[in-house]
């Protein structure tokens, strides 16, 4: 589709928001225009009403492709053809949500898991090392690199070679400025991390956000860190980087975010 034809569908699509589309540059139309045509095919589910102030925030990221939504009692809920990957949260009810989790897993859908005492054989992956108040973010730090547009992008499959069957996972993220922001952003996870959790990482999915629009471009000099990072792994480690403009932050601010998976995670 080239660029008039996409505006041309935007106004169609939208023509009764108060979106006004005119105002956007090309950049803004193929991503919105992206977003729309995905699939609402990503579910978080919150299981009671506990979790209601959770499932609000997630919708107030505004992603287009992903339904968030609160169970209560019966607390029945089926997979459908359409789902791909579904994002369990939990601050009571846990045998309500193993229940629910193993029908997602069963059907093969990915199945993660943000509760304490979990059955870790009815997810792929459970998060270590989290609050109930960092749950909002975690999820968000999840669902943006897939449905959103990167300079170097990362998708689904990328999230679920990084998920599937790892049992646990832990995401950490570091908001950094000046010209060593990248290195010392990296420096400061890999310090908050022991050195026995990081011998224990099998999958690792590295992310890198930045303002475009900044005063302090991000220049290739400052991708040294993320490489230096994946070499120092085990050549067994699946190891990703990817690159997204993120204008909500500040001009010369970087903030990287890592998504590291294993088996043995929860005992490092």
């Amino acid at each position: 589709l080239n660029k008039l034809l996409i505006r041309i569908l935007l106004h169609l699509q939208v023509e009764f928001s108060n979106c006004n589309h005119d105002k956007m540059n090309d950049s803004e139309l193929f991503d919105r225009y992206a977003r729309m045509n995905l699939p609402t095919s990503f579910r978080v589910i919150g299981i009671g009403e506990a979790t209601k102030e959770i499932i609000e925030t997630v919708k107030s990221y505004g992603y287009d492709c992903v339904s968030a939504t609160v169970l209560t009692e019966p607390f029945e809920c089926v997979p459908t053809d359409e789902d791909k990957m579904v994002i369990i949260v939990v601050k009571d009810n846990e045998d309500h949500a193993n229940s629910i989790a193993k029908t997602f897993h069963d059907a093969g859908v990915l199945t993660l898991g943000l509760l304490d005492n979990a059955d870790f054989d009815c997810y792929d992956s459970v998060v270590s090392e989290a609050s109930c108040a960092e749950y909002p973010d975690i999820i968000k730090a999840i669902l943006q690199p897939i449905v959103t547009q990167g300079m170097i992008a990362y998708d689904f499959n990328d999230l679920q070679t990084t998920l599937t069957d790892a049992k646990h996972f832990l995401l950490k993220s570091v908001t950094r400025c000046g010209n060593e922001r990248v290195a010392e952003a990296i420096g400061d996870i890999k310090r908050a991390l022991s050195s026995s959790k990081l011998d224990k990482i099998e999958r690792l999915s590295i992310f890198l956000y930045f303002n475009k629009e900044g005063e302090l471009p991000l220049v290739m000099q400052e991708m040294t860190a993320l490489t230096d990072i994946i070499s120092e792994l085990p050549e067994s480690v699946y190891a990703i980087w990817a690159v997204y403009p993120d204008e909500s932050m500040k001009d010369d601010e970087v903030k990287v975010t890592i998504l590291a998976a294993g088996k043995e995670l929860e005992n490092g």
